[in-house]
């Protein structure tokens, strides 16, 4: 199994009725309905597509975001003119360096700039290594810039002061920017960064800022006590103005989502370009190969000075690389924003998901060949950098050896967060929410033998697309890479009720960016609303016999939870005020012991369609 995550589609979500327009969760539980909201950003009137022709200067840009511990390609399948859908590998670092040296070639003042979740995502890697082969990684690719993502805080500072030296030593032209984060004295990182760095770049002066997300990372993470955050606006216009005498161009590399770039954009005063990360927005040419691409790219704002602004973001996993173009005036004001996203394809190794075609069918390739002659598209064919293979081939095969065969997986399982999100593994919708969530929740229910019959958990704790065939050791750790141990708390029907609704307003106020926190799991069923006090009703539980009866508001029910969430993240505070009253282990050992007794994953089957109240 490879790392199949869905790309996620930009939903600028305008209040919570249009953000949970239709939307329900049901059964072992499934999504139906849909998300309504802006899938787009519309373009300032009368701005050229190309390169200014009267530019006194063009800056250029390429950008990565949201890695996530992923140093191999991703396989994702693609919709054909014929309806067929196409699986194909897409990234990966020798393709991504072979664009980089490319364009390298044509333009050495050009910059790579990575915005944030560099490290954890895919524990297979990550757990071995702790940053180090990320850091190999980015050295790889010379960045020039990074930022912290909510995720390097998942271990404390003491996990970033580890990958702040790892970054020193793999890829030393890489400086770290942090504009908004403060430690304390005691804190293990003696690195904290630069607040801004300026740059001589083709002979102008260039000023660079970066935030992260602090909310989420508070919500989401693990920062230490002694961390404290500034507001990004206010932090990023002060420093511009100290810098005003510096540079004329200013550039923000952040890692908020897209949703909060763009509530921002007209609140910075001096900002040029936001080059963003955290909400995996998929921007480009991409929707009519069957891919959520739900962004344009790039968009063209207007800042609080009422000058020109371009914004980008590229995805996440390896998959995608921007390549932006910003052309400025004497003045340093942006008259220009183009450029596209390069995602290259494996050609030669695709294969239809119909039944009997294999890797390499002379058809397949014809049609991923077809798809990247395709005018205007945005594939390109991979062309590995042999060089990449080289540095990074101890790291690949010390994975490797971890590997082992565990059981198989009987049908494709998708991973989407939201509903009506197309999965990446199958090219289509999935309404039903995250049907891995859903089959790995009825594995810890019968491998931990609690008696329990609900599973409760966050989407994004489930972070890959299961496809069927062999599943491996590494499966596991792609699918599950957080180390959460399962646990059992006693909550009352009511109580259960709040909770979803708590942690779907909490949710849905930054949908893009929070929809990790989507409940999931087995054993119940719940609908949001549209309107009114609350936006979960028609709460059901699972019976012995497979029916699903209401809630029962004063019953006791014994459910199973990460403790990821038992300790209040993702929007579910009231959990952090309880104590659980069993650990059954980590979430990859349950699997394991599941497997060891039935070979292959539960198939997912008699789910309920549960819609929503439309209230």
């Amino acid at each position: 199994m490879r790392n199949l995550r869905k790309p996620r589609i930009s939903l600028l979500m305008r209040g919570v009725p249009a953000a949970l327009a239709a939307l329900a969760l049901s059964s072992c539980s499934s999504v139906t309905g849909s998300l309504d909201g802006v899938t787009g950003f519309e373009k300032v009137s009368g701005i050229s597509e190309g390169a200014a022709p009267d530019a006194a200067y063009t800056l250029e840009i390429l950008h990565v975001n949201d890695v996530h511990s992923n140093i191999d390609p991703v396989r994702i399948s693609l919709r054909t003119g014929d309806g067929r859908t196409l699986r194909a590998a897409a990234g990966g670092p020798e393709a991504l360096m072979s664009v980089i040296e490319a364009r390298r070639k044509e333009n050495p003042d050009l910059l790579m700039i990575s915005a944030g979740d560099q490290i954890t995502g895919n524990a297979a890697n990550f757990d071995l290594f702790h940053g180090e082969s990320d850091a190999v990684l980015h050295g790889i690719y010379r960045d020039d810039f990074y930022v912290l993502g909510n995720h390097e805080f998942d271990h404390g500072g003491k996990g970033i002061a580890a990958f702040v030296s790892f970054m020193k030593k793999h890829a030393p032209s890489a400086v770290f920017l942090n504009s908004d984060l403060s430690v304390g004295p005691e804190s293990p990182m003696k690195d904290t960064g630069v607040r801004s760095a300026v740059r001589e770049i083709g002979g102008r002066s260039v000023a660079f800022y970066g935030v992260t997300t602090p909310k989420k990372i508070e919500k989401s993470s693990a920062p230490d006590p002694d961390m404290t955050f500034t507001p990004a606006v206010e932090t990023v216009n002060r420093l511009s103005a100290e810098n005003s005498g510096k540079a004329s161009i200013h550039v923000l590399v952040s890692h908020e989502g897209i949703e909060e770039d763009l509530r921002n954009a007209g609140k910075y005063n001096d900002i040029d370009i936001i080059v963003g990360g955290d909400s995996h927005s998929l921007c480009g040419g991409f929707g009519d190969y069957g891919l959520d691409g739900g962004c344009g790219y790039p968009a063209v704002l207007k800042n609080a000075s009422g000058h020109l602004m371009c914004m980008v973001q590229a995805n996440e996993y390896g998959k995608v690389i921007g390549d932006l173009l910003v052309s400025f005036d004497s003045g340093g004001n942006v008259i220009s924003c183009s450029g596209r996203p390069f995602m290259p394809l494996d050609a030669a190794h695709a294969y239809f998901t119909d039944k009997g075609s294999e890797p390499g069918d002379p058809e397949a390739v014809r049609a991923a060949e077809s798809l990247i002659a395709d005018a205007g598209s945005p594939f390109i064919r991979s062309m590995p950098e042999e060089s990449v293979s080289e540095r990074l081939g101890p790291w690949r095969r010390k994975i490797a050896e971890h590997d082992a065969l565990l059981g198989t997986a009987p049908e494709d399982l998708c991973s989407t967060r939201q509903p009506t999100e197309t999965c990446v593994i199958r090219n289509a919708p999935v309404p039903g929410g995250s049907e891995v969530c859903r089959a790995f929740g009825e594995m810890y229910l019968s491998a931990s033998g609690s008696g329990s019959s609900i599973f409760l958990g966050n989407s994004g704790g489930f972070r890959t697309d299961v496809e069927r065939g062999p599943f491996t050791e590494n499966s596991i750790l792609s699918v599950t890479p957080f180390k959460n141990h399962i646990v059992r708390v006693r909550i009352t029907g009511s109580e259960l009720s709040a909770l979803l609704s708590d942690a779907m307003r909490y949710i849905s106020a930054d949908m893009e960016s929070r929809d990790g926190g989507i409940p999931c799991g087995c054993g119940f069923s719940y609908a949001l609303s549209r309107s009114g006090s609350s936006l979960v009703s028609d709460v059901k539980i699972r019976l012995a016999d497979g029916s699903y009866a209401p809630l029962e508001p004063a019953a006791s029910y014994d459910v199973l939870v990460p403790d990821y969430i038992m300790r209040g993240k993702d929007g579910y505070d009231a959990l952090g005020k309880k104590k659980p009253l069993e650990d059954f282990g980590t979430d990859a050992d349950l699997v394991r012991k599941y497997l060891k007794e039935h070979g292959s994953l539960p198939r997912l089957s008699g789910e309920p369609a549960i819609s929503s109240s439309g209230s």
